[in-house]
């Protein structure tokens, strides 16, 4: 996997913040942003994820009538 130099900018408390979670964690500053930009990505809106969370809507919709077809 190729890597990439990537600048970002916080908020000095969200910085602080997350520099003290990952100096307690032993975790890297990369596999932070990695792992919040993964979890970001999995309910993202744009346009990547439309076709996601149109499925998601429709399994949503469908749990939805089950569930009122089983308590009638």
């Amino acid at each position: 996997m190729k890597k990439v130099k990537v600048t970002i900018y916080l908020p000095d408390d969200q910085a602080k913040t997350i520099k003290k979670h990952i100096v307690d964690t032993g975790e890297t500053l990369s596999a932070f942003v990695q792992s919040a930009a993964e979890q970001k990505m999995k309910h993202d809106a744009s346009r990547a994820g439309k076709k996601k969370l149109a499925a998601q809507k429709k399994s949503d919709e469908l749990d939805e009538i089950i569930r009122d077809l089983a308590n009638s």
